[in-house]
């Protein structure tokens, strides 16, 4: 390995690490403070009771893939700080960030039909999951499209490395 590639400064990677952390405990936090608060909702509003534990098994999967995608973006930037991003492994890490986000996806469109089928939505909450899933769409698009890109620079790291 040649230590002369430039590499991250390294107190961006423990900032980076450390606001990743911050946001998975937050996560952890939200998962444990989620079923007394749909409980909270479910007594103020009884009318929708019976929607409180599809919609809060939605929420926690939801918040489980966030903590997920956390965990792997964590993961590439240890990677890219240690110069090992350009192997194949680097690409499993971007492919469950994929799956996660399309999950993610199809739980805001369960959500949606909860919803609706409960007739508790407003128009607001459906521009609201509707927008969701479009941001969702784009990043799984975006991130696709790098995944190419590394996918490239794995192929041309290697050929570098078998004529050196």
């Amino acid at each position: 390995m040649n230590l002369d590639l430039p590499r991250p400064p390294l107190p961006l990677v423990v900032a980076t690490e450390v606001l990743l952390g911050v946001l998975f405990l937050v996560g952890l936090g939200a998962i444990a403070l989620l079923p007394s608060f749909s409980a909270n909702v479910a007594t103020s509003v009884p009318e929708y009771a019976d929607l409180r534990d599809p919609l809060l098994a939605i929420a926690i999967t939801l918040t489980i893939l966030g903590l997920i995608a956390l965990a792997m973006v964590a993961l590439l930037v240890h990677r890219i700080y240690s110069l090992t991003v350009l192997t194949r492994p680097s690409l499993l890490w971007v492919d469950v960030l994929v799956v996660t986000a399309v999950c993610a996806i199809v739980l805001i469109v369960t959500a949606f039909v909860v919803i609706s089928k409960g007739q508790a939505g407003s128009p607001f909450v459906a521009l609201v999951q509707a927008m969701a899933c479009l941001t969702l769409m784009a990043i799984v698009c975006i991130t696709l499209v790098l995944r190419s890109l590394l996918r490239s620079a794995i192929v041309m790291r290697a050929e570098l490395d078998e004529v050196v």
